[in-house]
């Protein structure tokens, strides 16, 4: 599904709003060409296959936070256009809560094939299992790491002897 270019933010907030009520808890514009989009776990394939459609066209970045506090971890897409010349000045940062214990989703690899090593890298350093991508493996670390994501909050690094 395509739609007629947008002129403004105001604009792009709006059609995304109403293409994607009930898909997304929250969208707005945090300061000039950044967007930020909540989306639930259950509808992020959705969301992200329509923003594709919209002109989003690939992905910047995969990273995460960690909220320990919350038992979360948040996966963000980070997202921008080359083709469409009013989406170029914008960048989309696509939000997942995840459950901290059990952090996965569905890979978006199908809907943007430059999320694949990015989507690699979150899941070595946040833990977050991306379901049916198609190479997860170790991106960065080597072989025999075998501690915790690395980028989470608690990890402990030990003392060099």
């Amino acid at each position: 599904m395509t739609a007629t270019p947008p002129a403004a933010e105001e604009d792009i907030a709006k059609a995304v709003r109403e293409h994607l009520a009930g898909a997304v808890d929250e969208v707005k514009f945090t300061r000039k060409g950044r967007m930020f989009i909540a989306a639930r776990k259950e509808t992020v394939k959705e969301v992200a296959i329509w923003l594709q459609g919209f002109g989003f066209d690939h992905t910047v970045a995969v990273s995460g936070v960690d909220h320990p506090t919350e038992k979360k971890i948040e996966a963000l897409y980070f997202l921008s256009s080359y083709s469409r010349e009013d989406l170029k000045r914008v960048v989309v940062s696509l939000s997942v809560q995840l459950d901290r214990e059990n952090p996965s989703l569905p890979t978006l690899t199908p809907v943007w094939e430059s999320a694949n090593f990015f989507e690699r890298e979150a899941y070595e350093m946040f833990g977050v299992n991306f379901e049916g991508h198609p190479n997860l493996q170790k991106l960065l670390l080597q072989d025999n790491w075998d501690g915790p994501p690395p980028l989470r909050k608690d990890l402990k690094i030990p003392e060099m002897a």
